[in-house]
């Protein structure tokens, strides 16, 4: 695959009774792989989020759930039914699987 360098930028400025956060657009660095030049894209942090899975070819659950899953929710194999159901239907994308099956037997 290809090595890539995420790089998300971001805002926060104190006021005297408040803070505020703001996103700025996040850059992805890599090299094309036919000319050897680096390539940087600069993507809204919307994008972000959609392009990072896709380039990886991973869904975004499963980046969530399994890749990047902070140590304080790594036990979630453990929880409830109904939780553990839902994290199972995002991560293998049942809902998506079954509308495609009712497509394909009503056609």
């Amino acid at each position: 695959g290809a090595s890539m360098i995420v790089m998300r930028c971001m805002e926060v400025t104190q006021k005297k009774s408040s803070q505020s956060f703001k996103a700025l657009d996040g850059t992805i660095r890599m090299m094309d792989p036919n000319t050897g030049e680096r390539v940087v894209m600069s993507h809204k942090c919307t994008e972000l989020d959609k392009t990072i899975p896709s380039l990886m070819g991973v869904s975004k659950p499963i980046l969530e759930h399994v890749v990047f899953c902070h140590q304080e929710d790594s036990s979630w194999p453990l929880q409830e039914g109904a939780v553990l159901k839902k994290r199972f239907d995002d991560i293998f994308d049942s809902t998506r699987y079954a509308k495609a099956l009712v497509a394909i037997k009503e056609s």
